[in-house]
């Protein structure tokens, strides 16, 4: 009898330990950020924004993920448009697990237990529907960036046009970026040739940024670079109203807590940044920015509770402009 205490004892000690182990190695890989140095100083050119009869924003959200704390989203925005609509990113495709059929065993398994926790259970185009879109009828999809948890629902599409830049179309069309499962070679088929870019910045100062593009020309969306996540990552503007803006920023940063407090990426994320120091530059813009206009909404791709503070009923619905109806 004693010594089965003396066991249950030592099983519990054994227990006690792996569970500081495992909260060490959570801290470390996800919560711990490092502060990042600040931005330097920039002047900002303050957008000029009249109301438009019929803009709208809808979170069209296609996977979540909650656990340890955490709650990720994906999927997209649909922007209303009365020139036609646009598709801000995609999510991951319905075939997420057979496009990676064919990459190695850790890899595999990396990219299933990362980008693969927000697969969908729902096409896009069932989704989209729901909040009353078109999706026969998208004039444009725009992608913050091409990573696969970002492009994959193209593949859940009709053929669309879609807005890249060169750096980021030669980025895509990397064999090593394809190698490391960054790109699917499957999605990089329905972007355009790496020798046809489709997005462009010219030198107009927007906001806390020395290049943008008016995707409209009506100032209802303006699209800024921010590259570093991935050499052509894109941000965007969706100015509904003056006093509702989104601005939805890809991965530059993977949560709120970066561009609130100017911390980089959790050590888990950091290796799919392809230049980390350009990165951390962003997320320090961010912050910049965040600070000059705090009631701006500034949107993570993966981020939920931003979402959530944008488009206060949930997920599937819209916000739409205060213009006269």
């Amino acid at each position: 009898m004693s010594r089965l205490r003396v066991w249950l004892r030592r099983a519990v000690i054994l227990l006690v330990l792996l569970l500081i182990l495992f909260g060490a190695g959570a801290y470390v890989l996800y919560f711990h950020r490092e502060s990042l140095p600040a931005a330097p100083p920039h002047a900002r050119v303050t957008a000029s924004i009249a109301p438009l009869k019929g803009l709208a924003a809808c979170w069209v959200e296609t996977g979540t993920f909650t656990g340890f704390s955490v709650s990720m989203t994906a999927g997209s925005i649909l922007v209303k448009h009365p020139a036609g609509d646009l598709l801000i990113d995609t999510g991951n495709s319905m075939h997420f697990d057979d496009e990676i059929s064919n990459y190695p065993f850790l890899l595999r398994l990396k990219l299933k237990n990362l980008a693969g926790q927000l697969n969908p259970d729902v096409p896009l185009p069932e989704l989209m529907r729901l909040v009353g879109g078109d999706p026969t009828k998208i004039r444009w999809v725009i992608l913050s960036h091409v990573h696969l948890d970002h492009a994959g629902g193209l593949m859940d599409l009709p053929r669309v046009p879609v807005l890249l830049t060169r750096e980021e179309l030669q980025y895509a069309f990397d064999p090593a970026v394809q190698a490391k499962g960054f790109v699917i070679p499957a999605h990089a088929r329905r972007f355009p040739s790496a020798d046809a870019p489709t997005l462009k910045f010219d030198p107009y100062p927007y906001e806390t940024f020395d290049e943008s593009t008016d995707l409209y020309g009506d100032g209802s969306v303006v699209v800024v670079p921010l590259r570093g996540h991935t050499p052509g990552s894109v941000g965007i503007f969706v100015n509904l109203d003056p006093h509702r803006r989104l601005f939805y920023v890809g991965d530059a940063v993977d949560e709120e807590r970066g561009f609130q407090d100017r911390v980089g990426k959790s050590l888990l994320l950091r290796d799919s940044d392809n230049d980390p120091a350009r990165a951390n530059q962003i997320v320090a813009k961010l912050n910049q920015l965040h600070s000059m206009v705090p009631e701006l909404a500034i949107i993570p791709a993966h981020g939920r509770s931003a979402y959530l503070k944008f488009f206060p009923t949930g997920a599937l619905s819209c916000v739409a402009s205060d213009a006269p109806r």
